[in-house]
């Protein structure tokens, strides 16, 4: 029997073969946009899923009730874990983390290193796995080092690690370390990435800040108890933050700050370690966090395009069953049963679908290079064999085959026998369904072309809004560890003094965006000022900063080498005066930033730039020459008529006074634009994914027009018989679909106007949403419509009358 039906179905397949040629392109497109993006979906949730002690790891942090509003922050005070650790048995296990990077001495090699400054339980929390050594004696010597895999061949070669010295060069201090154990690499799903892990003991700073409660420099993971109530928890912590935090109360109750529901100023919270991933609150341990809304944007596009084509299959399976009506009644006549007619409706559809699905596969393979390239992803299509993904793959398989043919199926063995061999066939007009289903189809493809709209108009604003400082003339070079950044920089100063391209020569703590080091760094000070608490980003500069950057002052002046008492000065931004109570009447006025014996001086209040993403609005910022920050970066603004000979020379002259180290220069523009890099992402996903969608809601269209001229090929001869012409019986035939598309427009705006104007939210600055995007939207819907029902309209107006009479 199933023999038989395989036979008959590639006959019936075979005769049908353009109907169902476009099934499976329509199909086989669907399938591999669907198991690239939804194996991009699965890797961005497997996350760090992989530690065993996963549910009882958490992030600790804290929200700060200010005047202003509630903020969050993950940095915490050195003393915080190991007193929390003290004082409750509900902590198992606890990790301070710092991040840094040195320069790693071993013979005769200088290799950078990123590194982990930790405490010994981190390796008993996270699952890390020891190629050499012992988790539990790891790390138990302050001097003690673990190393990954990679980096110890790197430096080690061949030879063992275990037992070497190693000596690491930070905060300009070489220190030996004696390598105790080796670690395999971490996978690139993990939140957390070294190559070195030291005693958080070592970290810089540490013996100063060891009993300092109001200085946060480093994030704190806790392993809780089995059975322990995260939230719980963090509830019963009132009595420590009272007891250790109690200056942060008090001077938030000076301040005027206000309580949360449950009256407090200051709360402990846990946050899963399952989701530091998507934790765009707190940020992340390395790298930066994704948002959850792109990650559920891209399983959203996969849906709606998987279930427009099977919309489409389910169209074009009616439609091709009109024309197989007489075959039905035939078998009906002969004895075929309901279920035997259904079942062998279903067995082509099964063909069809497994046809599309080896195609399918085909395409994702090949274009798989060129899709992890554009979109940085890491997938591969091994991932597709894992026992989750391969179970949800056979199921989205049958479910699809099921749907998509059952009910074409049901629809045509429910014609009468008498009347489908008469050449009458029930339901000759539109049905309540199809034109439904066609609906949703153009509502979907209309959301994704609002939604490409208004990202790309977000994308551009962000790109062309003026950030307050010069970004595309200034290069940017980090000193890298290993290099003193204030020596690096005078030497550069001296060797570009004179060049025809370089204007001017800076240097800073902080960058400006990403830069090609990958690093960000943040300072904020917070200090009393006339009874109020101030908090202040710090940025340490250099001469020549303003200039350099093109950052314009309101008030005052620069900072001058005529004046010996810059040093002991501050340059402050329009944000930061206005939290101090004036705006150029600051001039001269003493801040007591980090000892009232030695106040800062403002001498110039600058302009209000963007120094942070757009995501953010601007902070206060103070610029200080602090020596206790180091120089990272070197600024160097050159002539625009000479951007690229004026790069080969900084590089050149960089490598010049450092061969060792590598050169990491970059334009301030590519680094300020790597900020937006997921947003990007995510409109290349909706341009692509809107362009799909519509070719395949175009294939679909095509299909039910197909299907009404075949059924009034009658009715168009006898009309052009009457007289019509040819443009007449055009917009005849696609009036209706035009109403159905523009219904679908209809519906799709006010679900794209929620979604986007939700996705706005997380920028502090953001375009608006003008009626004029969704009237393009309806119109380039309406505009494919009718393209793609007047091609087949045509071809059917300019049929000979009399052969269209003898069609029936």
């Amino acid at each position: 029997m199933l023999k038989n039906y395989m036979k008959t179905a590639w006959r019936n397949l075979w005769k049908g073969r353009v109907f169902n040629l476009m099934n499976v392109t329509g199909l086989s497109v669907a399938v591999a946009c669907c198991i690239l993006l939804f194996l991009t979906v699965a890797y961005e949730f497997s996350f760090d899923r992989f530690h065993e002690n996963l549910d009882n790891l958490y992030r600790v942090y804290t929200t700060t009730n200010q005047a202003d509003g509630p903020k969050k922050s993950a940095s915490m005070p050195v003393p915080f874990a190991p007193t929390l650790k003290a004082e409750y048995p509900e902590v198992k296990y606890y990790t301070r983390i710092s991040n840094g990077s040195a320069l790693t001495e071993y013979q005769n090699k200088n290799i950078d290193e990123d590194i982990h400054f930790v405490d010994p339980d981190f390796l008993k929390m996270f699952s890390f796995p020891l190629v050499k050594g012992n988790v539990a004696t790891v790390l138990s010597g302050v001097n003690n080092l673990v190393i990954s895999e990679t980096a110890a061949k790197g430096i080690f070669g061949q030879q063992d690690p275990i037992n070497k010295t190693l000596v690491l060069n930070y905060d300009d201090k070489p220190k030996p370390f004696l390598v105790t154990g080796v670690v395999k690499d971490m996978p690139a799903n993990s939140s957390i990435h070294f190559d070195i892990l030291v005693r958080f003991e070592n970290q810089p700073g540490y013996q100063s800040n060891i009993d300092q409660w109001n200085n946060r420099n480093h994030q704190v993971v806790v392993q809780l108890n089995n059975h322990v109530n995260a939230e719980k928890f963090a509830n019963a912590l009132q009595p420590f933050i009272h007891k250790h935090f109690a200056q942060d109360v008090t001077n938030l109750k000076r301040d005027g700050a206000k309580p949360d529901a449950k009256g407090n100023l200051v709360t402990l919270g846990f946050a899963s370690f399952a989701n530091t991933h998507f934790n765009t609150d707190t940020g992340t341990i390395d790298g930066t966090p994704i948002n959850k809304t792109y990650v559920i944007s891209l399983l959203a596009i996969g849906c709606f395009i998987l279930v427009i084509a099977c919309i489409n299959f389910v169209n074009l399976s009616v439609a091709r069953g009109f024309t197989r009506a007489r075959e039905v009644g035939v078998r009906k006549t002969l004895g075929a049963g309901k279920w035997q007619l259904v079942t062998q409706f279903w067995v082509e559809t099964f063909l069809v679908c497994l046809a599309a699905t080896m195609i399918g596969v085909s395409i994702a393979i090949l274009i798989l290079p060129s899709f992890k390239a554009n979109f940085k992803s890491h997938i591969t299509l091994s991932m597709l064999l894992q026992p989750v993904q391969l179970l949800v793959t056979l199921l989205l398989f049958f479910g699809v085959t099921l749907i998509a043919g059952f009910y074409p199926a049901l629809l045509m063995v429910r014609y009468k026998t008498v009347a489908v061999l008469k050449g009458v066939i029930a339901g000759n007009k539109p049905g309540k369904l199809r034109n439904t289903l066609l609906v949703i189809q153009f509502s979907l493809s209309t959301l994704l072309i609002i939604c490409t709209i208004i990202t790309w108009q977000q994308i551009n604003y962000l790109q062309k809004k003026p950030l307050g400082y010069n970004n595309t003339e200034v290069l940017s070079v980090p000193t890298g560890s290993g290099v003193d950044g204030a020596q690096a920089l005078n030497l550069m100063r001296n060797q570009l003094h004179g060049r025809a391209g370089i204007l001017t020569v800076s240097g800073a703590y902080m960058n400006f965006g990403r830069g090609e080091d990958g690093s960000s760094v943040t300072s904020i000070l917070g200090y009393d000022y006339k009874g109020h608490t101030v908090s202040t980003n710090i940025e340490r500069v250099d001469y020549d900063y303003t200039q350099t950057l093109g950052i314009s002052l309101k008030a005052g002046r620069d900072f001058s080498r005529t004046f010996a008492t810059d040093s002991n000065a501050v340059l402050i931004n329009e944000r930061m005066a206005k939290q101090l109570g004036g705006s150029t009447n600051l001039i001269g006025t003493r801040l007591p930033m980090y000892d009232k014996q030695t106040p800062k001086t403002i001498i110039g209040i600058m302009k209000d730039f963007h120094f942070r993403s757009l995501h953010q609005a601007i902070e206060p910022i103070s610029l200080t020459m602090e020596k206790d920050y180091p120089i990272n970066y070197i600024f160097i603004k050159v002539r625009p008529t000479s951007l690229i000979a004026a790069f080969d020379e900084v590089k050149q002259s960089w490598h010049q006074l450092y061969p060792n180290s590598e050169f990491r220069g970059s334009w301030l523009n590519e680094n300020t634009e790597r900020e937006y890099r997921n947003e990007k992402r995510l409109s290349g996903i909706f341009v692509t994914g809107a362009i799909i969608a519509i070719l395949i809601s175009c294939i679909g269209l095509l299909a039910i027009s197909v299907m009404i001229i075949l059924q009034r090929t009658k009715e168009i001869g006898i009309r052009k018989v009457l007289g019509a012409s040819v443009p007449g019986i055009i917009m005849m035939l696609s009036r209706e679909f035009v109403k159905l598309v523009l219904i679908a427009a209809l519906l799709a705006f006010p679900i794209a106007w929620w979604l986007m104007h939700n996705w706005l939210q997380s920028f502090a600055y953001r375009i608006n949403i003008h009626w004029w995007v969704f009237m393009l939207s309806a119109i380039i819907a309406v505009a494919i419509a009718f393209v793609t029902v007047s091609f087949q309209s045509f071809r059917a107006a300019l049929m000979n009358p009399v052969k269209s009479l003898k069609t029936e």
